[in-house]
């Protein structure tokens, strides 16, 4: 293979190459994108379920009052 030839090759390989680097790059800020994001909904999950339980107190404590005022 003449030299000129082995020269073009090898460039293309590594154009090729640095290619695949920059899409695995973008795919890894994707991934960070992704995970702070679910971060953010379980927080926003986390905040729901006190929400939810905070009012499920208050259901318990409004049934023993309305059990108190049927006896």
């Amino acid at each position: 293979m003449p030299e000129d030839t082995q020269g073009a090759s090898m460039d293309r390989i590594l154009q090729e190459i640095s290619a695949v680097g920059r899409k695995l790059e973008g795919m890894d800020n994707a991934m960070v994108a992704l995970t702070t994001e679910t971060r953010s909904m379980s927080l926003e999950i986390a905040g729901f379920q006190s929400q939810i339980s905070g009012l499920d107190q208050r259901v318990t404590t409004v049934e023993a009052q309305a059990a108190s005022w049927t006896n």
